[in-house]
């Protein structure tokens, strides 16, 4: 019963050993069936009587040896299989291993027949068999048993193949589950991380501001900034959990970080926006837009002393949301020419490229006649977390 089990679970046909033993009698009975009706047409032909009792017995015992055989000729299946799809020379070999089985067992059910059946009959019905009888069995049941034999053999390799791959193909299947989740849970690992960078780069150069203002006795100044830097955390704290929010809701934290900068510059920073209403409910990046224009206050018109200016455009087109931001600093003019990007900057190119991939495009242009003009262009969705059923669906397209 091990053995069976065994060869059940190598197999991977969902059978109990019960079930199995059932289908093993069911197939060799049938051909026990078709064979008996062989020999009684045959013994009525020749002699003009049907099969005696001592040969029906003979018949049983070939009939319940095929079918003990069942489990060494399955295992034999399994460690010879028989692939058609290979070169002739290859399931040459297979198959005179199978032939020499069959060989062995014909053999040894005829060697069982000479040295025991034989000797009971001759104490029943008081005469045995001669040795050219068996001689003559052995021959003229071999083709039969051979094909019994080897539809057996690559009926069980074919079932058995198609068992084994329906269970790789579930596994792959929830490996590509899994690794869906995981890719979505890094994925949003990954955004998550980017803008809780932003957070502390952010805080540091406002608090920096605001005790600027203290160390220069601006305690009004001080306070107004430290109200509106409240609005703002308070703003970002109610979508903490929301990698995409609708744009008017991101300008509105925008807003709010520019009228920060507005009371540390007064009246020497006017902002404009020009936005497109189709663009206000597209999703973007939370806080994709404040380093941008951190970027234009810190480096661009920190040094303007009258009329700067930071210009904010949104524009909807059926390729997708452009934004531009716009400053008047010194651009390309500057005398401080800064060795790549910033951390808002390069945390912003990661953010979209993990958000939007290829379909986003991030573009920093700094004119000869100056100023800075910093452009990204949304050309699809973003990217979501796939649920389970989802990945599926996707899976078994």
């Amino acid at each position: 019963m091990t053995f069976v089990r065994r060869l059940l679970d190598q197999s991977k046909l969902p059978l109990t050993v019960t079930e199995f033993w059932r289908y093993s009698f069911f197939y060799w009975g049938i051909f026990a069936v078709i064979t008996l009706g062989q020999f009684t047409m045959l013994w009525l032909l020749q002699q003009g009587v049907a099969m005696r009792s001592h040969e029906l017995f003979i018949w049983l015992l070939d009939g319940l040896f095929w079918w003990s055989t069942t489990p060494l000729v399955l295992y034999a299946s399994l460690k010879i299989p028989i692939a058609f799809k290979v070169r002739q020379s290859t399931l040459l070999k297979p198959v005179l291993y199978h032939l020499l089985i069959v060989t062995f067992l014909n053999i040894l059910i005829n060697t069982f027949h000479w040295y025991i059946t034989n000797p009971l009959m001759f104490f029943v019905i008081g005469k045995n068999l001669p040795f050219e009888s068996y001689l003559f069995s052995f021959f003229t049941a071999y083709t039969g048993s051979f094909g019994q034999y080897m539809l057996l053999v690559v009926g069980f390799n074919k079932v058995s193949y198609i068992y084994r791959y329906q269970e790789l193909k579930q596994q792959h299947f929830e490996t590509e589950i899994s690794n869906e989740q995981l890719r979505g849970q890094l994925a949003n690992a990954q955004l998550q991380s980017l803008k809780m960078q932003l957070n502390p780069h952010f805080l540091f150069n406002t608090l920096h501001a605001v005790v600027s203002l203290m160390l220069k006795n601006d305690i009004r100044k001080a306070t107004l900034m430290i109200t509106t830097l409240s609005d703002l955390l308070r703003s970002v704290l109610v979508n903490q959990q929301s990698d995409f929010i609708p744009l008017r809701e991101e300008l509105m934290l925008t807003r709010q970080y520019l009228d920060i900068q507005q009371i540390r510059f007064q009246d020497r920073l006017n902002v404009e926006y020009k936005i497109d209403p189709a663009a206000e409910l597209y999703p973007v990046p939370q806080l994709i837009l404040q380093p941008l224009v951190e970027n234009s206050v810190t480096h661009g018109i920190s040094d303007v002393t009258t009329n700067a200016l930071i210009r904010i455009t949104a524009e909807m087109s059926t390729a997708g949301l452009r934004i531009v931001i716009f400053d008047n600093g010194t651009g390309a003019n500057q005398r401080k020419i800064s060795k790549g990007m910033g951390l808002g900057l390069k945390n912003t190119v990661l953010r979209l490229r993990q958000a939007y991939g290829e379909h986003a495009q991030f573009i920093f242009d700094q004119p000869s006649e100056g100023g800075t003009y910093v452009t990204i262009h949304f050309q699809g969705e973003p990217k979501k977390i796939r649920t389970d059923d989802e990945a599926y669906q996707s899976y078994n397209r």
